[in-house]
């Protein structure tokens, strides 16, 4: 089993992938402290990236085809020979781990990027991927350009790519592409966007082979054609290097449940599912490495049919859309241009994904709120825990998708809550407003036996001045 497993892992390498770097992170993106630091020290830049990061939005315009515009770059030497005049753009960056893991060297690199830039463009949805491959880094920017007319509605627009490796699988396995792709409709549907007919993916996927690049095309195709998306037809990015993501808009005739500005002291915290998951995927990984750690996780009471059943689970998550998410969420969103109601809507959501208990973080920032925290749910427990005492995994609240952060009265979430037990969700109330001010984040108990980085816990828990 151990030798078939690193057959597999010398497999992806070759092909420029990281088929290991993810787990103990739990995500193969750069963490969003450095990334928010070094774009804090890059200055004079046309190229602004500002929150809330996680997407864009814009307004749709009546009978009007949301227009594209794609360019590729060289993040290291890069060259713009005409640039696009085009305000507004979704970003996507693939950096060296070296660089994605100091604020300073980061900061360089993407300095070094925007410099080339001389029209200025607003993104606010770039995330950035690591990579230990250094030819497999790249910049892309897809420029959306918005058109006069009326307006119906709003346009969310995103960017996101495979985090999690299934390495049991071959590399072209139609499992990548569903998990780039579940990770962008997850938060399309978060975002209230509750009609699948209305999304449309722009794929970002790269191999260095044709035939690998066509089984990709045809698992995009598959995809798009088991839940009825649509698709525009793009070419690789043609650097070579083995990756999956995607860009993705949608468009919904109800407001926004985003009103950070309008949550308010004693609103109630709920998650639609329990934190973690992702533990298991990176336990079972390193059982299958070595049979030394599966030994040492039977003894702590962990078998490998369980973390088998809880991996299984979490990449079944990972790789299946849950569009009933989407259609709870704009019912409880006033229609577009119509006033929302405190008693009525859901005030503001936020992404968990592997940020896990650190989504209220940047939550508080937002929202410019104190979050009292006195319930920490965690999926298979005791997996998160041991992946946490034997510092095997850095966040062991990393969550698989169903799981995410909505605020609003105790009423509103009373009836979010039971429109999502119909729909095999659990949400649980973990918290609650308790002050506006400064953000910060207070949790009664239990944060530390899921977090191995207490450094980066103790920033997460700093006390809430006055």
């Amino acid at each position: 089993m151990s030798n078939n497993f690193w057959q597999n892992v010398e497999q992806y390498r070759k092909l420029g992938a990281d088929p290991l770097r993810w787990a103990s992170p739990c995500s193969l993106e750069a963490d969003p402290h450095i990334v928010k630091s070094a774009l804090a020290e890059v200055r004079r830049s046309t190229i602004k990236i500002t929150s809330p990061f996680w997407f864009d939005t814009y307004f749709h315009i009546e009978g009007k085809e949301p227009e594209l515009t794609r360019r590729v770059y060289d993040p290291v030497n890069p060259v713009v020979d005409k640039e696009v005049e085009v305000k507004r753009a979704l970003a996507m960056l693939r950096v060296h781990s070296a660089a994605a893991e100091s604020p300073q060297v980061l900061a360089e690199t993407l300095g070094k990027f925007f410099s080339v830039f001389r029209a200025k463009v607003a993104v606010t949805s770039a995330p950035v991927a690591t990579t230990e491959h250094p030819d497999a880094q790249f910049a892309l920017l897809d420029y959306i350009e918005l058109r006069r007319g009326n307006k119906d509605g709003y346009m969310p627009a995103l960017s996101s790519f495979e985090q999690v490796t299934d390495i049991i699988k071959a590399p072209d396995d139609e499992v990548h592409v569903k998990i780039a792709l579940t990770d962008a409709i997850e938060r399309l549907n978060l975002l209230g966007c509750g009609n699948s007919a209305l999304f449309k993916f722009f794929p970002i996927y790269d191999a260095p082979a044709e035939e690998m690049l066509d089984r990709i095309r045809t698992n995009l195709d598959a995809f798009m054609s088991r839940y009825n998306l649509v698709m525009e037809d793009y070419s690789s990015l043609k650097r070579g290097r083995l990756f999956y993501g995607t860009s993705a808009v949608a468009i919904t005739n109800k407001e926004l449940p985003t009103r950070y500005e309008q949550v308010e002291e004693g609103m109630e915290v709920m998650i639609t599912n329990k934190f973690g998951g992702l533990a298991a995927v990176s336990l079972h990984a390193l059982a299958l490495s070595d049979p030394a750690n599966a030994a040492k996780f039977e003894q702590a009471g962990v078998s490998l049919p369980d973390l088998t059943a809880a991996r299984d689970e979490a990449l079944k998550s990972m790789s299946e859309p849950h569009f009933a998410l989407g259609k709870i969420v704009s019912k409880y969103c006033p229609d577009f241009g119509q006033g929302y109601d405190r008693g009525a809507h859901i005030t503001a959501v936020y992404p968990v994904g592997a940020r896990g208990v650190f989504a209220l973080g940047a939550l508080a920032e937002l929202a410019s709120a104190h979050i009292a925290v006195n319930e920490l749910p965690v999926r298979h427990d005791e997996i998160a825990r041991l992946a946490t005492k034997e510092s095997l995994v850095e966040n062991s609240t990393a969550s698989q998708h169903g799981c995410h952060i909505i605020v609003g009265t105790k009423d509103v979430l009373n009836l979010v809550a039971e429109e999502l037990r119909q729909h095999h969700f659990a949400p649980e109330r973990i918290g609650f407003i308790a002050k506006k001010g400064a953000p910060s984040v207070a949790i009664e108990k239990g944060a530390g036996q899921y977090v191995a980085q207490k450094a980066k816990l103790a920033r997460l828990l700093l006390k809430p001045a006055g």
